[in-house]
């Protein structure tokens, strides 16, 4: 899943945290931060300016449920 666009990041952090699994942030690069860490927030929160990373980062549930606690935040992959 994919951001969508013009997102509240703290209402999804939020929403993030709400989650009962994981929730990984990955760029193309192959970083991965674990959202339930405050410091990966802080990390993530630290990259809004730059729309390449976001646009193109992937983020993944471990549990498929937490998918529906995050649907105003996320779109399909297109690819």
């Amino acid at each position: 899943m994919k951001f969508k666009k013009d997102i509240d990041m703290n209402a999804f952090l939020e929403a993030a945290k709400q989650c009962e699994g994981t929730v990984f942030f990955q760029t193309t690069e192959g970083d991965i931060l674990n959202l339930k860490s405050l410091l990966s927030r802080y990390v993530l929160m630290s990259v809004m300016g730059n729309p390449h990373v976001l646009e193109n980062a992937q983020i993944t549930c471990v549990q498929e449920e937490d998918y529906q606690k995050l649907t105003d935040y996320l779109t399909e992959d297109e690819n």
